[in-house]
């Protein structure tokens, strides 16, 4: 070939090669426009899932965290908006449970929440054997999400009343590690980070350095980790390689193998580069001109920071993001391809700066037994400018069975509740501004990536919500069969015997479904759920449990306690017991006052005292004599009752609404043949009265003195059960020691947990004064305060004093 013909052939080449990128280039912009189309569908799609899901996040304050059985746990609850942190959740129910290692419940309660807040406590019976439990609440609402966002609480229960057993602690000589390629992936040639945390033996790695070896034994990276088990490294991943850890003087480590590397892929690094912006380095071993374009979310919270197209170049780019533009907290960077199929993501932890200081000022350090202490709490924002705010306070005496615990509200909103596993941080962690924290809340985002957030739940459009928000007050759940099938369009009714006449209706949905939102629904309290029997006699109501069968996966260590915890525990199971003995009857359950009484129809349109009437031995006289709303009728079939429309001047041609200490009767035959005697008031409705799904042709309502149904026997076909209401209202009990004569009460004083108030509210100038006294015993006692503003802005403060016994 002639040298002249092998110039024109290059230059032909050449030319060809301008000729493709010019083209290429040239249907950049088109394609760009393409797919923005498809990342606008993406941010809808979004919007859509963050409307219909929206969430909400639940914390509780606990008065201690290792308790004796007999023992009372105090609790607050604090509801906030899942996404702005404001205390405005719209569920007015919270349910609360005590559950072993095999999920199974030893106490439930449901408590009522009011303006984002509520409080409560649970006894924990004598029947729970030692060990570690999970105190977890949750809304109806959240039922619809992931276990995992509900909250969770180690406790540790100790049955004082059976023998301690020697335990012994688990080995930790081989540490056990999991591995967290930084984006998700390890692609072949690319260089990336990967993240590891080692879950058992973090004692024993304490100044020792992790190196990462391949196949044959090549050191390519050297880490040590820190405190918490975490660090990561920074080496290029080869498809021909294997990996593994090796420690000095160990001969393996156990867990999780290494993550597999994929021959084509994706990767994505961030960078915290300067003060003002991060830097997302996104890298692809795909073809180029197959896969020129990716897209980036940003979104926290459920809400969306940015979006955008990138433009990959030799597939690789980089996408710097004004920290400015990214909402507090973790903030979830997810790359899509051009499919808009997810294919790395990142966790990045923005500062957060709104934050609710709260100081305490004690009058002094030390104080006698049985002397006033006088505490001044001071809540501030991050301004240092005074802001009111509802705080809770425990003051708890410190022993060998109390442990440290450093979990807050502020951290658990913006970190613990959005993430599956965060590592014990010290109280103060959040105040600290050094470049150990920023690696520390790094290393923590890229071990918990690809989190509970599930793309797929957007682009397949919102999730089916099967639980309704507890809006109005506790909705109980039931379920209609007949010969175990499931029934629909069958009205059934649910009520309560007592003097609050209360009914409530509800039709099955097509799966038998049935649900009645209960008002003002407090304490144990026999319901009765029924059909109408003279029209349905077959169909059946079950009652649902309201309580989640869903659980998070959490194990614990075991609880161990040496036999020199056995004076402790002697020591606090006897002021236990002498409280209870001398103590009982103080804070002793009340129902809310606030509670409206009036019957669902509110004001009768007639109302008769049977006292105040000639009293007749037979129902019928009474009805025919001076009941002039109901007209009395005897069919071949039995009575029949007919009231009065007084707003059509008429009568009903059906069976008014009859009830019985609020239990509807469907046979008046029944009501015939009661004892009028047992009656204290008859009330009537003259007109058509409608409840929910009910439809109501008149109500005759008859009360007994006491509302136990007076022996009415009630159809053998009606399910009655004892169902736990919204928990009554109890008060911590602290006594007063404020005059010598009572300090020199006989009565003994064995408080360990001193002072519980689930509700404070500091002034407009962020000061509240509280004043409580010490009690017979002596020791250190600590002080906790957890609280909110109505901005969202969460903190703690705590404060500790001591008590020695003095002369007077």
């Amino acid at each position: 070939m002639s040298t002249e013909l092998m110039r024109v052939m290059q230059n032909s080449k050449a030319y060809l090669q301008s000729v493709v990128l010019v083209l290429l280039f040239g249907l950049v912009p088109f394609l760009v426009h393409a797919q923005k189309a498809s990342l606008d569908s993406l941010v809808k799609k979004f919007d859509t899932y963050r409307t219909v899901a929206s969430s909400e996040k639940i914390y509780a304050h606990l008065d201690k965290t290792v308790c004796l059985v007999g023992e009372t746990v105090w609790f607050k609850l604090y509801l906030v908006n899942g996404s702005t942190h404001l205390p405005e959740g719209l569920s007015k129910v919270a349910y609360i449970e005590i559950v072993d290692a095999f999920n199974r419940p030893v106490v439930q309660s449901k408590v009522a929440l009011k303006e984002g807040q509520g409080r409560g406590l649970l006894y924990i019976p004598a029947s729970v054997p030692t060990g570690k439990y999970t105190f977890r609440a949750y809304t109806n609402w959240m039922k619809n999400f992931n276990a995992e966002a509900f909250f969770h609480k180690e406790i540790s229960i100790i049955n004082s009343f059976r023998p301690i057993e020697e335990s012994k602690a688990q080995s930790t000589s081989t540490p056990i590690i999991q591995f967290f390629p930084e984006g998700g992936n390890l692609v072949d040639g690319i260089k990336s980070r990967i993240a590891f945390r080692f879950t058992k033996g973090i004692n024993s790695l304490a100044n020792e350095k992790v190196m990462l070896l391949n196949d044959v034994n090549d050191t390519l990276a050297t880490f040590q980790p820190d405190s918490m088990g975490l660090g990561s490294v920074e080496f290029r991943a080869s498809t021909s390689e294997k990996y593994h850890l090796s420690l000095p003087g160990r001969n393996n480590l156990g867990g999780a193998k290494f993550p597999d590397i994929l021959d084509k892929g994706y990767v994505l690094s961030v960078r915290d580069s300067t003060d003002k912006q991060i830097a997302l380095k996104i890298e692809s071993s795909i073809i180029s001109n197959e896969s020129p374009f990716v897209f980036v979310v940003i979104h926290s919270r459920n809400m969306i920071s940015l979006s955008a197209t990138q433009v990959l170049s030799s597939g690789k780019a980089i996408v710097m993001v004004d920290k400015a533009k990214l909402y507090q907290g973790i903030s979830h960077i997810t790359v899509f391809d051009m499919n808009v199929k997810p294919v790395c993501e990142r966790l990045f932890f923005s500062p957060v700066k709104s934050k609710l200081k709260v100081q305490t000022n004690l009058s002094q350090t030390q104080f006698g037994l049985r002397r006033k202490v006088v505490l001044d709490i001071v809540t501030t924002n991050e301004h240092n400018d005074p802001i009111s705010a509802s705080v809770s306070m425990a003051v708890n005496r410190l022993d060998s069975l109390v442990h440290k615990d450093d979990a807050n509200l502020f951290s658990y909103l913006w970190l613990s509740s959005d993430l599956p596993e965060v590592p014990d941080l010290p109280l103060d962690f959040f105040a600290s501004t050094s470049n150990r924290k920023k690696v520390i809340l790094d290393n923590i985002m890229m071990v918990n990536g690809w989190r509970k957030f599930k793309w797929q739940s957007v682009v397949e459009g919102p999730p089916l919500l099967s639980f309704a928000p507890e809006a109005r007050g506790h909705i109980i759940m039931g379920k209609v069969t007949r010969e175990d099938q499931a029934r629909s369009r069958v009205l059934t009714y649910l009520s309560s015997p007592g003097l609050n006449i209360q009914v409530y209706g509800s039709i099955s949905d097509d799966k038998g479904n049935v649900k009645y939102e209960m008002k003002d629904f407090y304490g144990t309290r026999k319901v009765v759920v029924q059909t109408n029997f003279s029209l349905d006699s077959i169909s059946r109501v079950q009652i649902l449990s309201p309580f989640s069968d869903k659980f998070s996966k959490r194990s614990y260590k075991p609880l161990i306690l040496p036999p020199s915890l056995e004076p402790t525990l002697t020591s606090r199971n006897i002021s236990m017991q002498v409280q209870d003995i001398f103590y009982q009857d103080r804070g002793a359950a009340s129902r809310n006052s606030s509670i409206d009484t009036t019957a669902f129809y509110g004001k009768a349109d007639e109302t008769y005292y049977l006292d105040d009437y000639t009293r007749f031995p037979v129902m019928e006289e009474i009805m025919r004599e001076y009941v002039p709303g109901v007209l009395v009728r005897k069919r071949k079939d039995g009575f029949h009752f007919f009231n009065v429309d007084i707003n059509h001047k008429s009568q009903f041609d059906e069976d008014p609404f009859i009830l019985l200490d609020g239990i509807p009767i469907f046979d008046a035959d029944k009501i015939m043949s009661f004892d009028p005697l047992k009656v204290k008031k008859l009330e009537v409705i003259t007109r058509r009265y409608y409840l929910g799904a009910l439809s109501l042709p008149g109500v005759v309502s008859f009360t007994t003195y006491r509302g136990d149904l007076g022996g009415f026997q009630l159809d053998p076909k009606s399910v009655v059960l004892d169902y736990d209401g919204l928990q009554l209202q109890r008060e911590f009990y602290a006594p007063n020691y404020e005059t010598k004569k009572l300090r020199d009460s006989r009565m003994p004083d064995q408080r360990n947990l001193l002072y519980w108030a689930p509700d404070v509210n500091t002034d407009n100038s962020g000061q509240k004064r509280i004043e409580f006294f010490t009690s017979d015993l002596e020791g250190d006692f600590k002080i906790l305060i957890e609280g909110i503003d109505q901005q969202g802005r969460a903190g703690s403060g705590h404060g500790s004093f001591r008590v020695r016994a003095f002369e007077n």
